[in-house]
């Protein structure tokens, strides 16, 4: 890997989060950075080390990238225990942010974010100038009744023939039927459940500050979810609302939500990985809403940025 280096980094309050400086060896690094974290419980690398590809993929086009753990998960300790989830998880986002501006100067980033993520990228980016442009995997989807409908028919007919239905199904009836398989969401874990309509009025209030801001935004989703697509269903009303002709739009319904195989990953890695391109080398012009079309087993350093 001759065209960039891997540098893994301690920072963030009492340098309590890790992560790993994914930098171009050859060129003077874009005007933006790209961030990535953790997708759940997943560690940074993400699922099928995706966020590891991300990251290389990008550093060959010139854009350098943090990828790390939010605090308490992966590798990173949870060091402030004052504020709920979504706010430390902000923090942690702008702690990122700070340790390239400090380290590499630059103060521009584009942050990729996938499923719970997505709240805690869309946060950020409503209140810190410094984000440019948000690529969002799975986050919030609206789909309205004829989209519900026929995922549920196709998930019907299509499970007794999957290899995972008998194991699925067992423990659909222990969870639901047996106290000893409860598994209750621990509150403030990840992300809070909140009523669909709490969520359809953050998200749309939400996206139209970032339209507002000029924050490019890209909406992925993936054949996991949401069997079929048809004018931008997964936005259900919100696809008539001014904000939503300002997105970059795309269902992927070959691409899987944790991206087992690798004909889905290489579509997430191209269409991801030209657009937060794009993105990063245009970001130190006029910001545009709609956007065109292993790690080093050394100890991590502490809050400091040194290529190896």
């Amino acid at each position: 890997m001759n065209d960039m280096t891997q540098t893994p980094v301690r920072f963030g309050p009492a340098n309590s989060l890790v992560g790993t400086v994914t930098n171009p060896a050859q060129q003077v690094p874009a005007t933006a950075a790209c961030l990535m974290f953790n997708m759940g419980a997943n560690h940074r690398v993400g699922p099928r080390r995706i966020n590891v590809k991300l990251a290389h993929a990008l550093a060959r086009r010139g854009v350098c990238s943090l990828r790390f753990d939010l605090g308490g998960v992966g590798d990173s300790d949870a060091s402030d225990f004052s504020s709920d989830l979504h706010t430390r998880a902000m923090h942690d986002l702008q702690a990122g942010m700070d340790l390239l501006e400090n380290t590499l100067g630059i103060r521009q980033f584009v942050i990729v974010a996938m499923c719970s993520g997505v709240e805690h990228a869309m946060s950020v980016a409503e209140t810190d100038p410094r984000v440019v442009a948000v690529s969002l995997f799975d986050g919030f989807a609206f789909p309205e009744r004829r989209s519900r409908w026929e995922r549920t028919v196709r998930r019907a007919i299509a499970a007794p023939a999957h290899p995972a239905f008998a194991g699925k199904a067992k423990r659909w009836l222990q969870r639901h039927f047996l106290s000893s398989h409860s598994t209750k969401a621990l509150p403030g874990f990840f992300t809070e459940r909140k009523p669909p309509e709490v969520n359809a009025a953050w998200f749309g209030a939400a996206m139209k500050r970032l339209v507002e801001r000029k924050v490019a935004v890209q909406l992925l989703y993936s054949g996991s979810l949401h069997v079929a697509d048809r004018d931008r269903d997964q936005l259900g009303p919100f696809r008539r609302e001014p904000f939503a002709k300002a997105l970059q739009y795309e269902f992927m319904r070959e691409l899987d939500h944790t991206f087992c195989t690798a004909k889905g990953q290489q579509l997430f890695l191209q269409s991801v990985g030209d657009w937060v391109t794009a993105c990063a080398c245009g970001a130190g012009t006029e910001r545009r809403t709609a956007s065109p079309t292993p790690p080093v087993a050394e100890r991590p350093l502490r809050s400091a940025y040194v290529p190896q």
